[in-house]
């Protein structure tokens, strides 16, 4: 048997914190009952949150959930092979019994860090906008930012099709090269190189070296790991 608010954190549903507000908001019930902090689950229960139900199986407890960091060239595509695909991310990876789900995407020409998973459920968690998880750049602009510029990008600026960006954070990385560090906690397609357009700088290169409290550290080009246990409880906290 396992608390209901463990249970849940194990399928990457939402983060054990999350999980417990909404145990508490009332959110979540087991066999059709309103559950409670500390309530406890066995095999064949069905623990519904929200609108998606979950039967608690020897196979979920047994499931070995996996998640991969991998270090993306300029060139290579988040896709499967297809007849126009040819250099995708996914002919890198290890082969598994069950498929790797990238966790989110970067463009063709952004290099960096990308995680991916065997968890469907994790993936979408992780990529949903209430995951509020920071997405750390270095851009080389065409330009010298401005104050003026950089006070905008923080504050938000129009990036077209009714949305706003912002970075959260702004800071020099190589200022003479024309190098800045740039964080921000959504994912909108295309975002960073859209904020910079939007303040009439061109991004000459974009890469992605954090999520969330994963880094690319020493990782090289074409190459990738397995995140080990702790790195994954950071994560999903």
């Amino acid at each position: 048997m396992l608390r209901v608010q463990k249970f849940l954190s194990m399928t990457g549903i939402e983060s054990r914190r999350k999980c417990e507000q909404s145990i508490i908001s009332g959110e979540v019930k087991i066999n059709g009952i309103v559950a409670k902090l500390g309530d406890k689950v066995k095999f064949n229960d069905v623990v519904t949150i929200g609108r998606k139900k979950i039967q608690f199986t020897e196979s979920l407890l047994n499931f070995d959930r996996k998640i991969l960091i991998y270090h993306k060239k300029i060139g290579q595509i988040v896709s499967t092979r297809t007849k126009k695909v040819k250099d995708t991310v996914f002919d890198r990876l290890p082969k598994i019994n069950e498929k790797w789900i990238n966790i989110g995407r970067l463009d063709v020409m952004t290099s960096g860090l990308i995680l991916f998973t065997n968890d469907g459920n994790l993936a979408h968690r992780l990529t949903h906008p209430s995951s509020n998880i920071k997405r750390t750049y270095l851009a080389k602009i065409s330009n010298e930012i401005s104050k003026h510029a950089k006070n905008l990008s923080i504050s938000g600026v129009d990036i077209g099709r009714g949305q706003i960006g912002r970075f959260s954070e702004f800071t020099e990385y190589k200022k003479e090269e024309r190098v800045y560090e740039v964080s921000l906690y959504t994912g909108k397609n295309r975002e960073v190189r859209r904020i910079f357009a939007a303040l009439q700088y061109q991004v000459q290169s974009l890469k992605r070296i954090s999520f969330g409290n994963i880094d690319l550290g020493r990782l090289k080009y074409g190459d990738y790991r397995l995140l080990n246990r702790k790195e994954v409880s950071l994560l999903l906290d």
